[in-house]
């Protein structure tokens, strides 16, 4: 018999309120039984905390982390939590302590209880706003007054730490989990972080809140090692602001995860199924950018996360077989792709894969300059200006090359966005090249950043509307079937549920999480012609 503890019982196909034969599991967990709703609902507050979809498991190497407790479908929700503590970045101009904007220095509004300028008086009501305000009344007796509108601004990098200590005192369950977490104190000595904190951080709380019977140094600095590894930065602000969230963090790094990471409107963290997960599989999601280069990627890592990279990815040269971080063979007529043996170990040598070309280190890093600085140059909204510079650097890299790749997606969701009209004053050219960049760019995100769902479902969406477009030119020039005309239609569609179901929880603040709300009509208003038309479909 299937048998698992749970909160102390003993779990097998038995009600666990009456012990009689159950037939019923949870839906969520799979693993808790019952003979009724009545029964589950009664046992929901016992059940609730273990009602998850995954373990915390320890070893030597690894320390904690997550491992799936049983079968995980693509696009599950594997966690959604809270976070622990919430602030400003650490490098900063002034911006509000209570929805974290950059604030405006002729529409300031001082907190009344504490002087921090804020955006709104609503905002300096705002329950986040608290630690600093509190401590203000109560350590520093004197109110704050910020005259610097500049940035950065060094008094705001104190902020995500205070309101971090203010938890020992306040929320001893959330600072017991904070504290629980890795900080890399001894890395961060070895790099100079650690001192640079001890005055930037440490020495300035200590003086300007008057904490120096309260908090030792050494403390100070051990959070704010904490936040600066294991910080998220949230995008619902403009800067984004900075979180911590504990079970978030056992999460393993991987530059080809299993997850994927979005966050609420309120700022929780929401963690997905990117591919189909098997029981006892390790979870894992990005700690670094999966559209950077295997060096750059390595290099972030171990700057600011303190690990060599040796994921599948970062091990294979050829990245899955994209070539992403690959320069072109400068021999002529070869047209082959020129990598090192392996990324993680610092090869002297480049060779060719076709020809056997060598290329030193340096000069491959000469061709990754020059492309990179064509790729700068390029002018913001100019759609000639991309297509210029990416045919100019084509001959250097793979269509696949990393920096390439950023100027393809922007090239991709530009087109068509200089107009009123939208896609009906693309000429038809440039309407083919972009659902050309769609789909190899679909492609390449099916095998090296599959958890980036924003991606993903921002790179559907304009293959929806190219592909609509081209429909509707076909029918105004009668040049298209009615056969024809269906297929296009439900493709169009298809592509509209891929965006839903990308981006069905973007948060609204983001351009994707309104392009979720766009799909959704622009699908309602399908699936009316669909009806108009006599087409049968399962969209």
């Amino acid at each position: 018999p299937y048998s698992l503890s749970v909160m102390g019982h003993k779990e097998t196909d038995a009600c666990l309120i009456c012990q009689q034969p159950a037939a019923n599991r949870c839906s969520s967990c799979h693993l808790a039984c019952y003979c009724s709703k009545e029964h589950q609902k009664q046992h929901w507050k016992i059940h609730k905390s273990s009602c998850v979809v995954y373990q915390i498991k320890e070893d030597k190497r690894l320390g904690r982390h997550l491992v799936a407790r049983r079968d995980i479908q693509r696009g599950e929700i594997v966690l959604k939590e809270t976070p622990l503590v919430s602030g400003p970045p650490h490098t900063t101009g002034p911006v509000c302590l209570g929805c974290h904007a950059i604030l405006l220095e002729n529409k300031v509004v001082p907190c009344a209880q504490c002087g921090w300028p804020m955006c709104s008086k609503s905002c300096a009501d705002n329950p986040v706003h608290k630690p600093e305000c509190e401590w203000v009344k109560e350590k520093r007796k004197e109110k704050v007054k910020i005259t610097q509108f500049t940035s950065p601004h060094p008094t705001y990098s104190c902020i995500m730490p205070l309101r971090a200590l203010f938890l020992k005192s306040n929320d001893v369950s959330a600072w017991e989990k904070l504290t629980s977490l890795e900080s890399h104190t001894e890395e961060r000595k070895q790099d100079g972080k650690y001192e640079q904190d001890r005055f930037s951080v440490a020495a300035f709380l200590r003086r300007f809140y008057k904490l120096e019977e309260e908090f030792s140094e050494e403390e100070i600095l051990k959070i704010s090692g904490i936040i600066q590894i294991n910080g998220h930065e949230v995008p619902l602000s403009e800067p984004g602001y900075i979180s911590v969230y504990w079970k978030c963090s056992l999460f393993e790094h991987n530059c080809l995860p299993n997850c994927s990471k979005t966050f609420t409107d309120s700022g929780d963290v929401l963690i997905r199924a990117a591919v189909e997960i098997p029981k006892g599989t390790h979870l894992s999601i990005s700690y670094t950018d999966p559209l950077w280069s295997t060096p750059t990627r390595r290099q972030h890592l171990m700057l600011t996360k303190y690990f060599p990279c040796v994921c599948s990815r970062c091990s294979d040269p050829t990245e899955s077989g994209s070539f992403f971080s690959a320069i072109r063979c400068p021999t002529k007529n070869c047209g082959g792709m020129v990598l090192p043996k392996c990324f993680i170990k610092d090869f002297e040598t480049w060779r060719c894969i076709k020809c056997n070309h060598k290329v030193t280190s340096k000069q491959a890093a000469g061709i990754c300059a020059k492309v990179a600085q064509e790729l700068s140059g390029v002018r913001k909204g100019d759609v000639s200006s991309y297509l210029n510079s990416i045919n100019r650097v084509k001959n250097l890299v793979g269509e696949n090359y990393c920096l390439l790749v950023e100027a393809k997606l922007t090239l991709a969701q530009m087109v068509g966005q200089s107009s009123s009209k939208g896609l009906a004053d693309v000429e038809d050219g440039l309407l083919s090249t972009k659902e050309t960049l769609c789909r190899q760019l679909i492609s390449l995100a099916d095998g090296i950043f599959r958890a980036e769902n924003r991606i993903r479902g921002v790179l559907f969406f304009e293959l929806h509307a190219a592909v609509a477009e081209f429909a509707r030119r076909q029918v105004n020039k009668n040049t298209s079937n009615a056969f024809m005309l269906q297929a296009q239609l439900l493709e169009s569609g298809g592509y509209l549920e891929r965006v839903i179901f990308f981006l069905k929880y973007e948060p609204q603040a983001l351009p994707e999480g309104k392009i979720y709300k766009q799909a959704l009509q622009n699908l309602k208003d399908l699936q009316n012609l669909y009806k108009t038309m006599g087409i049968t479909s399962s969209v």
